[in-house]
């Protein structure tokens, strides 16, 4: 499946880098996107040096206009999209009691309306390049896939973390909804859960050493996740390895919700 058009959202940085990378050495074209043009020309300009195939596309993916036109870069510049790397997350913590109405549209549109956004226009991409089921179009959509990046918050909860959990918990039921759409021509739609993954969203709210220390005791690995470790669950489930895997999701979180935390034991 080497050579697959791949939209990469969230490329600036964190994990969104990781997968642009790792699809870049497996020699699939690229379209990257991020709110930041700097960082993500950059990447493109790396990504070109190393002898890949990339396209960098600025856009805020919450806005009906930039995933159009995100779409339409990927078919004018590779002639169709093959894979969805959705990597990009708004993180919002507050306690639920003093959320306003304002945050709640500004949450959820950055997170699950975007992901509405961008999980409807490559689906219906890759159904088109499919045509009818019955002319083949289950071979011709088996290298389609979406891998929607979300946060273990999609299935725990936090009481300063509501609005974030329940974008995420949406995305992780969007996805399921998805997969069924596609699966009758082949492709296929999965989610990758991250948590205690270097550089990404809990950077936001671990900044002293001691709470480095913290987020390390309780991750049953004992270190803190590589944006590599997350790029690689990603590509996999875009991969032909991953083939018969649809509407699932692949936890990468160094074992914390399979952990239990009991109370403290009093000394």
């Amino acid at each position: 499946m080497a050579g697959r058009s791949v939209i990469v959202t969230g490329a600036g940085g964190g994990i969104g880098r990781a997968v642009a990378l790792r699809f870049a050495r497996s020699h699939d074209k690229l379209i990257l996107t991020d709110e930041s043009a700097a960082k993500g020309d950059a990447l493109r300009i790396e990504i070109e040096e190393a002898g890949g195939t990339a396209s960098f596309i600025e856009a805020d993916l919450h806005k009906k206009l930039d995933v159009h036109n995100i779409l339409a870069e990927a078919l004018d510049v590779y002639g169709e999209v093959n894979v969805l790397a959705h990597c990009a997350s708004h993180f919002y913590a507050a306690p639920f009691l003093e959320t306003t109405n304002e945050d709640f549209d500004r949450v959820l549109d950055r997170n699950l309306r975007a992901a509405f956004l961008l999980n409807r226009a490559v689906a219906k991409q890759i159904i088109r390049q499919a045509g009818a089921v019955t002319d083949g179009g289950v071979d011709t959509a088996r290298s389609g896939a979406i891998v929607n990046v979300v946060s273990t918050e999609a299935v725990t909860a936090s009481a300063d973390h509501a609005l974030f959990a329940a974008s995420q918990g949406g995305i992780l039921q969007m996805t399921r909804a998805v997969a069924m759409t596609l699966s009758p021509y082949g492709a296929r739609a999965n989610a990758v859960g991250v948590a205690a993954i270097k550089e990404e969203l809990e950077e936001t709210e671990i900044v002293t050493s001691q709470e480095k220390k913290d987020a390390i005791a309780a991750t049953p690995l004992a270190r803190r996740g590589e944006p590599e470790e997350a790029a690689g669950a990603v590509h996999f489930l875009a991969a032909g390895e991953a083939s018969f895997i649809t509407g699932q999701t692949l936890f990468v979180d160094g074992g914390r919700l399979a952990s239990h935390v009991g109370p403290k034991k009093e000394h």
